[in-house]
Order: C-alpha cells, then structure tokens, then sequence
C-alpha cells in the first residue's frame, strides 16, 4: 500500500519508543515488500541513536486522512548520505485525521508567515473545531511546506479569531492554492467562540 500513497519528499512522523517525542524524516524512496528509505533525523545537531531491529511506529498525512504503520529498522548508514532502511510495512492503517465535522463557507482572513513576516490575503472556505481550510489565489503548490507554522486571523460573530496553525497539506485547484490548517494554539475563547459558530451553523442546517 505505501506504493500506492507515497510518494518522495512525503514527511513522516517517527515514534520509537525510547524518544518521548515524535522526529520528522522524509520518504526518499522504497522497494515494495523489502524496505522503506528514509533520511536519518537529527536532534540538537545530533543524529539520533538508531540501530538494527528497533521497533517504531510511523504517521504520516496525506490528504484529510491519517494513516500509520508499525515497522523496524533493517539498517542506518552515515556514507554517502546517513539514511534508514525501515522494513517495508506489512499494513497501513488509514483513520480520518478531520476530528470534526467541516462546515463549508466564506470568511475573508489574513495569513502571516513568521519566517519573512509576509501577510497574505486569504479565506476561509470551511472550519471545525480543530482546524479550518484556507484558500489563497496565485500561490503555487509548493509554496508552504508541510509543517509550517502560521499566524491566521478572521472574524465570526463580529469576533475576532486569532490562532496560531500548523500546516497539514496543501492542494492547488485552478487558481487558488487550499492549505489544510490545524489549530496549534488558540485560547480558550476563540476556541468557544468558533463552538458556538458551529453549533449555529448545525441548528441551521438541521432545521426544518
């Protein structure tokens, strides 16, 4: 299946258990059946320790889904370039990353990069409690990497929204580039404000 819905470049979110935290690395290649080939993470300048046999699980994003597998490592190697041979998975789970329901819209936004302090002009096209979509026009696919962290601003209920995001995945559709956002931090307010946004948008939709 990794065949199938992977593809090089793809970022992967490595867990093992000796780490309490997850290291990103990024698909390079594979050969079905026998191994997945990955770059090696570093962490402080440092790589981490890895060895033959470790168990660890593997996440990763494509699209609105999450999906992840369960593996170990064939071999890590420092020359020509320090690289992982992960067994090449058995199984992959797929489980639906929305955590809850969309509701489609149209709410003009500002999107700030912290990297070059550039604002652009956006939209909203659809939000949920744990994220939202936002449409820019004139951006190429490749213009944020998946991963990057955004400052998103917007207005509901005569409110103003501010949440600092993650971005999940990015999708160009004609004109206009929709980047999949999750929200990483966002006071309780905000996050109550846009609640109570989409329980009323809910009583609208289901009244008769």
């Amino acid at each position: 299946m990794i065949d199938t819905i992977c593809h090089p470049g793809l970022q992967l979110l490595l867990q093992l258990p000796k780490l309490e935290q997850r290291v990103s690395i990024f698909v390079l290649g594979w050969q079905k059946d026998l191994f997945l080939l990955t770059n090696l993470p570093y962490l402080n300048e440092k790589p981490v320790k890895l060895k033959s046999e470790d168990n660890c699980i593997i996440r990763f994003l494509k699209g609105d889904d999450a999906y992840g597998f369960q593996t170990s490592i064939i071999s890590v190697q420092f020359f020509p370039a320090p690289l992982i041979f992960f067994k090449y998975p058995a199984h992959v789970d797929k489980i639906p990353f929305r955590k809850s329901k969309r509701f489609k819209l149209n709410i003009p936004a500002k999107l700030l990069n912290p990297l070059n302090v550039q604002t652009y002009d956006a939209e909203v096209s659809d939000i949920s409690e744990s994220g939202c979509r936002i449409k820019i026009m004139d951006l190429e696919e490749d213009f944020f990497a998946a991963g990057s962290r955004l400052y998103l601003t917007f207005n509901i209920l005569e409110k103003g929204i501010e949440a600092d995001c993650v971005l999940r995945n990015a999708r160009k559709l004609d004109d206009a580039l929709f980047l999949g956002m999750e929200f990483s931090s966002i006071s309780k307010t905000n996050r109550e404000t846009i609640a109570a946004f989409i329980d009323m948008l809910t009583h609208v939709i289901s009244s008769p």
